[in-house]
């Protein structure tokens, strides 16, 4: 096992040069991120012309989700077998193909395969970028490029449901595929201009073959379950069961032998570094927190609210803009400051922006609903860019791709696991609600009554009034559900602000 040194090594780059490379590369993180959920709000519109269910058509998510999980965790390996710049090219290029092919596919059983393509050779293409960004940047401009980074990843699942809803209406589904070729084809270009005849040494590993298939039954089984678990209502389904079972004995067993291995696959060492563990806890679970909210605002915007699809992604759509504007300032103040400081203010802003919407009614307008997305997105902007910094400190150059992906996969994985719980919290919550809420639907009881007199005398028949009193409930039940939400989120993102102290500062840091 002797390195390879047939390429120069990398490099910063100056002036236009490096411009070009954070375009280049910012452009492939965000078309990755975009991809795991662009497809979304098109399901229905995919599973019409292809002839086949709205359940069937949910395997494109979950099929992406699961290659993609499985394949994010082999990135440090990868890389130090094949260098990083080569599989940074060939994971974008088999990406671009792999859309070409998703946009051109005429059944569902091909488009099914194409996205379980698309979503395995997009793996490693976040984590590069990251790692790609951090060389070609000098150190001491590094924390900005991690920001420029930071804010692909955030915006990216935002963005994601209104360009494919978008693309679909204006267009046809296809396209939220082919849309990706233009953009590949500039950042495999662009890549091997500006990096061409460099790449990071590479070293002839043995393939842990083992290791492998247990990433594959253990991430496998726990995306398959939690994608699935919501539909198929959890444990009382027999699959879900048996996916649950696999994944906790997979993931145990990885662990168990990862860590005796010579040549692991995914190197769970990392996690001896106190900055990286502690990084990745609260990345985690903010992370979770935040992707939760994501995916709960639009879908209680569009089924109580009555907002359409457009008008839920308008009023969301202000949570990048802090983001956006501090990307170019983070970078120089994080490097210049304590990064706690500034991961502490993403955590106050959130646990703020949560309780402000566990106060919320179902009279709230659209204004105050786009501030509450601004606000929080003083917290995107200052979440991820801080944290990465703090977790990367005592990782060696040479294990930071490595680490990247392990941190952007259980990343991922927590944006799922928290996404399945939150909409299983948000409808069991609100059955109870709406039990509690019944028992007071009597017609003893003078608002009852009064209302139901009222809606007579406009025109409606008694079993038309209780049935938009039924509606009437159900719609409050939500709102009691979506407020208790985010009053546990206000309590979970004030703990997590907690556990980012326990970090070491750069100063002290020796490890």
């Amino acid at each position: 096992m002797t390195p390879s040194s047939d390429k120069q090594p990398l490099v910063p780059l100056h002036g236009a040069n490096r411009s070009l490379a954070a375009l280049t590369l910012g452009l492939a993180s965000f078309m990755a991120v975009v991809d795991i959920t662009i497809a979304n709000v098109s399901v229905p519109t995919i599973s019409g012309n292809l002839g086949i269910s709205p359940e069937e058509g949910e395997w494109l998510i979950t099929s992406f989700a699961v290659a993609n999980a499985i394949c994010i965790p082999l990135t440090g390996w990868l890389s130090r077998r094949f260098g990083q710049v080569k599989l940074f090219v060939a994971a974008v290029t088999a990406f671009t193909i792999a859309s070409i092919l998703c946009g051109l596919a005429s059944s569902f059983e091909s488009l099914l395969f194409f996205r379980i393509l698309q979503g395995a050779v997009a793996g490693p293409i976040v984590p590069l970028s990251q790692a790609l960004l951090v060389a070609v940047f000098p150190r001491e401009r590094q924390t900005l490029a991690v920001a420029m980074w930071a804010m692909t990843n955030m915006a990216g699942p935002v963005v994601g449901p209104m360009l494919g809803g978008w693309i679909t209406d204006q267009y046809s589904w296809p396209w939220i595929f082919l849309v990706n070729a233009p953009i590949g084809f500039f950042v495999v270009a662009s890549t091997l201009k500006l990096l061409r005849g460099r790449d990071t040494p590479t070293v002839r590993l043995p393939v842990d073959v083992i290791g492998l298939a247990l990433i594959a039954i253990a991430v496998g089984s726990l995306q398959i379950g939690l994608d699935r678990g919501r539909t198929l209502d959890w444990f009382a389904s027999p699959m879900i069961c048996v996916m649950a079972i696999l994944a906790v004995l997979g993931f145990i067993v990885l662990i168990i032998w990862e860590l005796g291995a010579t040549h692991p696959i995914i190197d769970l060492r990392l996690f001896a570094h106190r900055n990286f563990a502690v990084g990745t806890i609260a990345i985690a679970i903010g992370f979770g927190l935040y992707f939760a909210a994501l995916v709960l605002i639009p879908l209680w915007l569009q089924t109580n609210l009555g907002y359409s699809s457009t008008w839920a992604g308008l009023v969301t759509a202000p949570m990048g803009i802090f983001g956006i504007a501090l990307a170019p300032f983070l970078g120089r103040w994080v490097s210049k400051n304590d990064a706690r400081r500034f991961a502490s203010i993403a955590f106050i802003a959130w646990a703020a922006v949560a309780f402000w919407r566990s106060t919320m009614t179902t009279q709230v307008d659209a204004n105050t609903i786009a501030i509450t997305c601004l606000a929080q997105g003083i917290g995107i902007g200052f979440f991820l860019t801080p944290i990465v910094s703090l977790s990367l400190i005592g990782i060696p150059p040479e294990k930071v791709a490595a680490a990247s992906g392990l941190q952007t996969a259980i990343r991922m994985m927590s944006g799922s696991l928290m996404a399945s719980l939150a909409q299983t919290f948000w409808d069991q919550r609100s059955r109870f609600h709406q039990t509690h809420l019944v028992s007071q639907l009597t017609p003893l009881n003078d608002y009852v009554a009064s209302t139901i007199s009222t809606l007579k005398q406009t025109g409606f028949s008694e079993t038309q009034a209780w049935g938009l009193i039924a509606r009437e409930l159900d719609i409050q039940a939500h709102m009691l559900s979506l407020n208790d939400f985010f009053l546990l989120s206000t309590l979970l993102f004030s703990a997590t602000l907690g556990v980012v102290w326990l970090a070491r500062g750069p100063r002290k840091q020796t490890n």
